[in-house]
């Protein structure tokens, strides 16, 4: 095997070929666009997470036509701080496919600002039913990759080059995100997981590779999660290969995370990073409860979770409407913004 170049063999040759000694070193060491470069210290800021340092994120938009501004009054991004006077160090905007609430443009910006601001992007997709029926409503998922053309397979790839357009968008702008492209992909109640885990397993990969290799885009970092549902996180797995983030839901007063030693496995042996992707900690009829049990549960069960991110919708899931949302943001375990 041939030596590898040193230093000033290296600077020669570049030299011979008129490129400059300090443009030529930065193109030696790093080829990467700033989107992809700025996705890679993203992971690893997220891998370095757990066991005494935890991510604290928050749905800043779910669908409900809730403004993608995080300054606007109905994101839970300025409701978060309005009542704690911190933001999250994760911040995450759905793109709603379905009722179109907003231009895409003000989801793009949505998320530029919340990157800009200093907090990691989050994009969830909200795919309309490429069969043309509800949200939750019936689908024949394998007529998306049938041969020839039908309805379904045209409608749901003029989403996916739609949604194309829009992370080229970010990706233009060296903005990374970290991208969910089926929420719960085991939710029967959504039409992306009417026909089962080794449809959705198919779809994911085919949104990851159309993705990927038809339109080069390498600035988003691979979220996947179930619901809380036992089972779920392994059934519906697309594989190491397709995922670099792995989560669950986990709703109600008793903060599970029902595959964490499976999880656990696959962030030591694949360098996954594991988190609660939603967390909604009581119930509409629950009393208000103290957010600092999210921490303790934390550190006594899962302290391998490089953190949270609390659900919108309404209070009773967040720190807005239960107890003690202050002190966890400020308890030096949890990351914010201003931390």
């Amino acid at each position: 095997m041939k030596n590898p170049l040193n230093r000033r063999q290296l600077l020669k040759l570049l030299a011979a070929a008129g490129i400059g000694a300090p443009l030529a070193i930065s193109r030696a060491q790093d080829s990467r666009q700033p989107a992809a470069k700025a996705r890679d210290e993203v992971l690893a800021f997220l891998k370095a997470r757990g066991h005494g340092s935890y991510l604290f994120g928050q749905v800043g938009t779910w669908v409900h036509n809730e403004n993608p501004d995080m300054d606007a009054a109905g994101n839970w991004l300025k409701k978060v701080r309005e009542h704690t006077g911190r933001l999250p160090r994760y911040g995450c905007i759905t793109y709603d496919f379905v009722d179109d609430p907003f231009p895409d443009s003000a989801w793009n910006e949505g998320v530029r600002k919340v990157w800009e601001r200093g907090m990691i992007a989050g994009v969830y997709n909200f795919w309309a039913n490429p069969s043309g029926d509800r949200w939750n409503g019936p689908v024949d998922i394998p007529q998306i990759w049938a041969p020839g053309d039908n309805a379904t397979k045209t409608n749901f790839h003029e989403q996916l080059d739609r949604m194309a357009a829009n992370l080229r968008w970010l990706k233009d702008r060296g903005i990374p995100v970290v991208y969910t492209p089926f929420v719960e992909s085991d939710d029967r109640n959504k039409w992306h997981a009417k026909n089962g885990s080794d449809a959705i397993i198919r779809l994911y990969r085919l949104v990851h590779d159309y993705f990927e290799n038809t339109h080069g885009l390498d600035n988003r970092i691979w979220a996947y999660h179930t619901t809380q549902n036992n089972g779920a996180l392994q059934r519906c797995y697309p594989g190491d290969a397709y995922v670099d983030v792995i989560g669950k839901s986990a709703y109600g007063t008793g903060l599970p995370f029902a595959e964490y030693e499976w999880a656990v496995a696959k962030k030591r042996e694949q360098d996954k990073v594991i988190w609660w992707a939603e967390l909604g900690i009581r119930g509409r009829s629950d009393p208000p409860r103290d957010c600092l049990d999210v921490l303790r549960k934390l550190e006594d069960h899962f302290p391998e979770l490089a953190g949270f991110v609390f659900w919108s919708d309404e209070g009773f899931y967040n720190v807005v409407g239960n107890l003690n949302g202050r002190e966890l943001m400020n308890d030096p375990k949890v990351v914010t913004l201003e931390k």
